[in-house]
């Protein structure tokens, strides 16, 4: 493939025939796809090192300003040949469907992101959120580590798919949150409104349809059913962590899972024996959510900043 011909095509300036020819070359091989992209790195290199070369901005652009281009070509081409048109828009769109995005919420806080179809997903501290610019027209199908809620538009024809580390949740117009966390094998998922259907990746065949107010958890690599049992867990999205019947350890791995600090106890073997109620404001960090708990319970704590660790010491009475 002529090296000038691909500039054409990461500068968006191919003809139809060029930009067909493009593509089938592409699908033809993986390492055709990983020399593009070296092509488009030496390019952007040269610019950087003052080269006269157009700037090729296809890993630069924003994911609206792509999808609004592609969306655009492909407008273009349909109007200029109906069945070459078609088969260009098609192509164009499969590809888009597999260019994968991903967004991670920053330690401490929580945030929200409206997807291509109009689904809302909400994303506790830390977790990561991936997904297609755009979704294929079979599937819309995304993934998920760490604490996530869906609020699901509904297309029967077109199922939503929330993939995890231990499950895969198949949605069938619904408001679920789902948490999962492969580094510390924890899997749940609570439906508020709809039906949900959770699928065991660990475990093959294992499968249950979540009504309203379900939850399911992963104990020891099999799906058990519940039922919520407390509304305040999923707070979060209003920005507030839910301490109800945790004990002293719970509450800490929680303020490690939210602030993204590593909290030791120098003397767990004296930690209170007590269960907690009431819900801490996120934002106010994690050093007011401390003082509120030393209102209980009697300790100190030290920070060490480069190693983004907190020591607790707990005085016994």
């Amino acid at each position: 493939m002529d090296d000038l011909l691909l500039q054409k095509y990461l500068r968006n300036e191919t003809s139809e025939e060029e930009l067909v020819e493009v593509l089938d070359w592409l699908d033809a091989s993986t390492e055709n796809q990983r020399y593009l992209d070296r092509l488009d790195y030496i390019s952007n290199l040269n610019i950087l090192a003052g080269e006269a070369q157009p700037r090729i901005r296809r890993h630069t652009v924003s994911l609206w300003k792509r999808t609004a281009q592609w969306s655009a070509a492909a407008a273009a081409v349909l109007l200029a040949c109906a069945g070459l048109g078609h088969y260009m828009a098609d192509r164009i769109l499969e590809r888009r469907t597999q260019d994968m995005m991903a967004i991670t919420a920053p330690n401490g806080q929580s945030m929200s992101v409206t997807l291509s179809d109009g689904t809302t997903v909400w994303l506790n501290s830390g977790a990561k959120l991936e997904y297609p610019s755009i979704f294929s027209r079979k599937t819309r199908r995304v993934k998920i580590s760490g604490e996530a809620m869906f609020e699901v538009e509904h297309d029967a024809s077109r199922p939503f798919i929330v993939e995890t580390f231990a499950c895969d949740a198949e949605v069938l117009g619904t408001k679920f949150n789902i948490l999962a966390d492969a580094r510390t094998a924890d899997f749940s998922a609570a439906l508020l409104e709809g039906r949900l259907k959770i699928s065991n990746r660990l475990v093959g065949g294992e499968s249950f349809i979540l009504s309203p107010n379900d939850q399911i958890d992963l104990v020891d690599g099999h799906l058990k059913l519940n039922r919520i049992t407390d509304p305040d867990d999923f707070r979060w999205v209003d920005g507030l962590m839910n301490l109800n019947t945790l004990s002293f350890g719970e509450v800490i791995r929680k303020f490690e899972n939210y602030y993204g600090v590593r909290i030791t106890i120098d003397n767990p073997e004296d930690m209170p024996e007590l269960k907690y109620h009431g819900k801490i404001r996120v934002s106010d960090g994690v050093d007011h959510a401390l003082k509120l708990l030393q209102i209980t319970n009697n300790f100190s704590y030290t920070r060490d900043d480069e190693t983004n660790t907190i020591h607790i010491k707990i005085t016994k009475i």
